[in-house]
């Protein structure tokens, strides 16, 4: 049995014309399909896995506000719009929605839409190779800073790796008006996109050595041992392992610097088991929560206590707050609440956010 010509998302309704040649294209071969009745949840899972995809819209009536989710979601996707007929304003709407090809009464053995099909899932490996080179590249210009190597060399890499950026990230079928022409296509490189972006370059490429990071706040200091592209230790401040690095994923304006070392120079017994790619996603939602209490996060020297007046025999607590009461009756001091929980940093801080606007902690003077 030969293997399909592509994978593609089937989303929203179909009508039983489209459902039938869904059917037909799955049973012959022509597609591996899947399917997503809800658009808007299809999108919000698309933004968090950031992986390019094929997807199947049928002509109807809510598909040009399914269009307009599909344009504002920020992943990569080729969108094939497929439908018995469309009129002049449908083919206006597929030229300003990323539609990638509209596929007008097409049939079950027609070979041009199967071209079609063959040229999107093309397109789609090209997208994925310049990604691959772009993570290569950038390993090499870690490597390159942490060597101290010709600084004009260096800057040449980065010129370079940004006129890549831009061909992934500008590419027609899967622009959208809210990165077209903005800063952060030619943002410096020596920024990446992130910790998570460090993370899989390093683990794809199989590096073994040290990760500094470091944040734009004093004391923000961190870094993690890999050995073949995976995570052993990770180290920041008082905390260690995935607590450090989802405190790291948490800091701002965050530089890197990779030190390279031989598999044969590191003995360490330690493992993270989990898989980086898991590992940055968890990271990714972490930060931005964190994002949303910025503006109300304690600072870490301040001194926190009960109001022990607030709390009576009947006041009731989900198991959350009861937690963090405990820690601040124990430790007091932000940064020591931090560090001696075993929660993520995010959820004590979301916490002690809650607990005070409650009235059951204050600051101590």
């Amino acid at each position: 049995m030969h293997s399909a010509l592509c994978e593609a998302y089937a989303l929203g309704d179909f009508s039983p014309w489209g459902r039938l040649l869904l059917n037909e294209w799955q049973s012959e071969g022509v597609l591996q399909l899947s399917f997503e009745s809800n658009v808007g949840s299809f999108c919000k899972s698309a933004e968090n896995k950031k992986e390019p995809m094929i997807v199947l819209l049928e002509n109807g009536p809510t598909s040009q506000p399914q269009l307009m989710q599909l344009r504002a979601c920020s992943a990569p996707l080729l969108i094939l719009w497929m439908g018995k007929q469309f009129n002049k304003e449908d083919v206006r709407m597929g030229l300003t929605t990323r539609v990638y090809a509209l596929l007008e009464n097409p049939t079950a053995g027609d070979k041009r839409t199967q071209d079609i099909f063959i040229q999107a899932k093309q397109t789609l490996d090209r997208y994925l190779q310049l990604h691959h080179l772009l993570h290569s590249m950038k390993g090499l210009v870690l490597q390159s800073e942490s060597k101290n190597t010709d600084a004009d060399l260096i800057r040449e890499l980065k010129v370079g790796i940004s006129k890549l950026e831009r061909m992934t990230h500008n590419n027609p079928w899967w622009r959208s008006e809210q990165n077209e022409g903005t800063p952060e296509s030619s943002l410096p490189v020596a920024q990446f996109q992130g910790l998570g972006d460090v993370l899989l370059t390093l683990g794809e490429l199989e590096r073994t050595g040290t990760l500094w990071v470091r944040g734009g706040r004093p004391g923000e200091e961190g870094k993690i041992d890999f050995i073949q592209g995976k995570m052993t230790v990770a180290e920041a401040g008082a905390v260690s392992q995935l607590k450090a690095v989802y405190r790291m994923f948490c800091w701002e304006n965050s530089r890197f610097l990779f030190n390279r070392k031989n598999p044969e120079d590191c003995r360490s017994q330690k493992m993270i088991a989990m898989e980086i790619e898991e590992i940055v996603r968890e990271g990714q939602q972490q930060q931005e929560r964190t994002q949303k209490i910025k503006k109300e996060i304690p600072p870490a020297h301040i001194k926190l206590d009960l109001v022990a007046a607030k709390m009576t025999v009947s006041t009731a607590f989900t198991p959350a707050d009861f937690y963090t009461l405990i820690q601040v009756a124990q430790f007091h001091h932000v940064s020591d609440i931090l560090d001696y929980s075993e929660k993520w940093d995010v959820e004590i801080l979301e916490g002690l956010i809650h607990l005070r606007k409650a009235g059951y902690i204050h600051l101590v003077a």
